[in-house]
């Protein structure tokens, strides 16, 4: 119990070390190029999803901020230390009482490097202050980012789209219901227009049925574009 207790003690000092040093040397945290990359890089393969799900989604700030159907808001502005987000960071690496979650995040993966969760930790205290407005309005006068041809399509569909900022983006195919069925591209891209395709198979290879579809364009700039395409066999 003891040596639990020293080790929690190491860690806070540890991160109240580093939050010091972050804000000295670059100043408050962005959410844009800080912190969304590692929830892009660590986190998107399972916390992403048709919106509405109910499922924590780390792809949309609005979407982080609400939180999800179990747990509520995993987010307290001003507050990391009580904040499940950031909470499940630390699971085997200090003592977590109490907590709802059964794992360490990211799951089956390597944990995020000190200097990763202290971003987190120094963005939640300082408010979990999410994009910029003007950021976004820039974005959407860019027009258009996704086009597709041809829809209906039959045996093969060309997926054309609009990078608007370096950076990493993530081209996918969802079924009706919302399952995603095809990653098309999930790779950095400098800006400028970049193509796929997609030939009516999931990522194992076997054929789907025809019907409606959903092409799921998603950038680092927040920016989401959903395009309904008819695959007909």
């Amino acid at each position: 119990m003891i040596e639990d207790d020293i080790l929690t003690l190491k860690n806070s000092f540890l991160r109240i070390f580093l939050f010091v040093c972050v804000t000295i040397l670059i100043g408050q945290v962005d959410y844009t190029t800080q912190v969304q990359p590692i929830f892009y890089n660590y986190c998107l393969d399972c916390h992403v999803a048709v919106h509405g799900s109910g499922a924590l989604e780390l792809d949309s700030y609005e979407y982080l901020i609400q939180g999800d159907s179990n747990n509520g808001p995993v987010v307290f502005p001003f507050n990391a230390d009580s904040s499940l987000l950031y909470r499940v960071l630390l699971r085997d690496s200090v003592i977590v009482p109490n907590e709802p979650i059964c794992c360490r995040m990211p799951k089956n993966a390597d944990p995020l490097t000190i200097e990763q969760q202290t971003i987190i930790y120094n963005w939640i205290n300082e408010g979990a202050i999410g994009p910029t407005v003007s950021i976004q309005e820039e974005a959407l006068k860019q027009s258009p980012v996704l086009r597709v041809y041809p829809n209906p399509f039959n045996n093969r569909i060309e997926i054309s789209y609009k990078v608007i900022e370096p950076g990493p983006v993530n081209v996918s195919i969802f079924d009706i219901l919302g399952k995603q069925v095809k990653t098309i591209a999930r790779v950095d891209h400098n800006i400028g227009w970049n193509s796929g395709f997609w030939d009516g198979k999931d990522n194992a290879g076997r054929a789907v049925s025809g019907g409606i579809y959903l092409i799921r364009l998603q950038s680092l700039e927040r920016l989401e574009i959903i395009e309904k395409i008819l695959y007909i066999k």
